[in-house]
């Protein structure tokens, strides 16, 4: 069976805004604009604290507050991420990574594993944060998004720019949903499903896969559920 490992899929989406991103550099040669505090966390990465038995995650760093769903049907722990780099050139963070107690892997990193063959197989829910630097997260991107993903052999389900994902009031951001074909059946055989959304000079990136069709009613769910209640800081805390 032969399926693009997800490792390149995660370098070519960047490749696809990198190109983009050569048009929208400073014509005076370079940027003067001071790093937020949260690019600055990139470089240093610091652990933050938990509340309430660790169902409320606080990371001032980079300045966002996770409160953990109350009711989740596939996702039973939510944590703080080491923050060990991951992803194209380790440039990716993990905020937040949630596990399923199907989950086989027992370690934090699973971009260069094989997928399970094991009932279950990978489902793990990370929210990672990078760099906006190579990136743009706009409507007119997702044309070029679209055209990377299926030249890396995947099959786009969909890929929307929104204005507010979720109904979330200023969570703009680009979500894809798409799945590699095995080979030798014809038929899907693992999905992924990403959010991208700018925050600053940062962006954050939501990111799970999972064997095709395998408790997607669930995944979809808990998705919404975990992505709603990462809430920055600025906008005041999510429940009163």
């Amino acid at each position: 069976m032969q399926t693009p490992k997800f490792t390149s899929i995660l370098l070519i989406a960047l490749m696809a805004t990198a190109g983009l991103s050569l048009t929208a550099c400073d014509k005076s040669g370079g940027s003067s604009k001071k790093k937020s505090e949260r690019a600055r966390w990139l470089n240093k990465p610091t652990t933050g604290t938990t509340e309430k038995d660790g169902k409320i995650i606080k990371i001032p760093g980079i300045d966002i507050t996770f409160y953990t769903p109350d009711v989740l049907y596939v996702y039973k722990d939510c944590v703080e991420a080491s923050h060990s780099p991951e992803g194209p050139d380790a440039k990716w963070i993990p905020v937040i990574r949630c596990t399923s107690p199907f989950e086989e892997s027992s370690s934090d990193s699973d971009w260069d594993s094989d997928e399970d063959e094991d009932e279950g197989g990978s489902r793990v829910l990370t929210i990672f944060v990078t760099d906006k630097s190579d990136m743009i997260i706009n409507e007119r991107s997702t044309a070029s998004y679209k055209l990377q993903y299926e030249q890396a052999g995947f099959q786009v389900d969909s890929l929307n720019y929104f204005d507010e994902y979720l109904s979330k009031p200023g969570r703009r951001g680009i979500e894809v949903v798409a799945h590699t074909v095995d080979s030798d059946t014809g038929y899907p055989d693992q999905e992924i499903r990403r959010f991208m959304f700018p925050k600053d000079d940062v962006v954050f990136i939501a990111h799970v896969d999972y064997p095709y069709g395998q408790d997607r009613s669930g995944i979809n769910s808990d998705w919404e559920r975990i992505l709603w209640n990462l809430q920055f800081n600025e906008d005041g805390p999510l429940f009163e």
